[in-house]
């Protein structure tokens, strides 16, 4: 058999053995992304910490916002998964039962409230400061 044709089999049969392998394992992974905005002032809120916790166990992910409150986790099985978010100054959110299905994406955006405790001390939110007051 000729190099050309070695090189060509090999290029062909590596991608249907990779496929292959991966329905084996059975690990067929979903994607879930989204933002988290500032529920009061609507603008996005870098720096949460958002965690998606696997279902049947104590093992969680974790991943933060970025500059415009988008979050994105990889490789999560198919499966219901609890999906945390925390930042100091807000009241911690859980979304239980996020289905995420094989091979598929899921989109969760939230509007994260603002700790009231927080807000009070806080000069970004002088309207709730002033109903608070009244």
């Amino acid at each position: 058999m000729s190099c050309y044709k070695k090189l060509l089999l090999g290029t062909l049969i590596f991608p249907v053995a990779l496929c292959a392998r991966a329905n084996y394992e059975g690990k067929v992974e979903g994607v879930l992304h989204g933002y988290v905005m500032d529920a009061v002032t609507k603008r996005p809120l870098p720096g949460v910490t958002v965690s998606a916790i696997l279902p049947g166990t104590n093992n969680s992910k974790e991943v933060t916002t970025d500059a415009d409150g988008y979050f994105r986790f990889i490789q999560l099985p198919g499966a219901q998964v609890t999906v945390q978010f925390d930042k100091k100054g807000y009241v911690p959110t859980k979304r239980p039962c996020v289905t995420l299905k094989e091979k598929a994406s899921v989109t969760l955006n939230i509007e994260f409230t603002p700790d009231e405790m927080e807000s009070d001390a806080n000069a970004d939110y002088p309207v709730l400061r002033l109903m608070q007051a009244g």
